[in-house]
């Protein structure tokens, strides 16, 4: 395989990797989790945490339906799909409808909560950040956002990558606004584009994103199950490791400067 279509090949499972957080290992700290993978000193504002999970591709109601869809999930995304079921039940007691299709992808609906979310978007169909009025809620949020789009670089530096994302800009405010000191924007002029945020995270959000550590993994390892087949199928598995593991030890390198 040439040096050309290896960078090809590459840069289209980069852009497949905004859609799922990669590998990363759990410490010790992240095993003392409860059933429900939060930590027991951290409580998620529900709609403030569902809403940072939801896909805004091309903007929110792209390809989402806004009298009715709460969200649309690619197939490895089932875990995401199950854990949200359970998680809205228990905090709003809300019964979500969940369509899954022939090709295993899914649509979530609920009159209810759909009209909920919508409230946190303007007229242009943008996320409102005056609809945050503690930290809180911010923290919550960008805990949603890293579930379902996050990685996890090292004890205290964390990475979110968006594709085609509007709302990497009102993550990247809400990072500044709690204290995060240390961020590093990437854009990614790819088809789809990505917009990636690496930051270390304040003590009070680095909780938050730890609490849903273990959620967090077991989608990465559904995710990993399909990307491992595509690169083996393209026989790249070496290649694209070794431009992850650079990309994490220059990030580490950036974050002592």
């Amino acid at each position: 395989m040439t040096s050309i279509a290896i960078k090809l090949n590459l840069l289209i499972i980069t852009s497949i990797l905004a859609f799922q957080p990669a590998y990363s290992p759990i410490n010790k700290e992240e095993k003392n989790t409860n059933s429900t993978g939060t930590n027991k000193t951290v409580s998620f504002e529900p709609v403030y945490f569902i809403l940072g999970t939801l896909s805004d591709y091309m903007g929110r109601f792209q390809y989402v339906d806004r009298n009715k869809q709460v969200d649309r999930y690619y197939p490895f995304e089932k875990p995401l799909v199950d854990y949200l079921t359970k998680y809205i039940k228990k905090e709003l007691n809300i019964v979500v409808d969940t369509v899954f299709e022939k090709s295993h992808h899914s649509k979530m609906f609920s009159d209810e909560l759909s009209k909920t979310l919508n409230n946190f978007y303007g007229e242009n169909d943008e996320l409102l950040n005056n609809r945050f009025e503690t930290k809180s809620q911010i923290y919550s949020f960008l805990a949603g956002v890293y579930y379902r789009y996050g990685e996890k670089i090292d004890s205290s530096i964390y990475k979110i990558q968006l594709a085609n994302s509007p709302k990497h800009q009102n993550c990247y405010e809400f990072l500044k606004q709690i204290g995060c000191e240390k961020i590093f924007y990437k854009y990614l002029r790819n088809i789809p584009a990505q917009f990636i945020l690496y930051f270390e995270a304040s003590s009070e959000l680095k909780k938050y994103l730890d609490s849903i550590e273990r959620e967090r993994v077991i989608l990465k390892k559904s995710f990993n199950k399909q990307i491992k087949e595509m690169m083996t199928k393209k026989g790249i598995t070496k290649e694209f490791q070794e431009l992850k593991d650079k990309e994490a030890e220059k990030i580490k390198e950036a974050f002592k400067i």
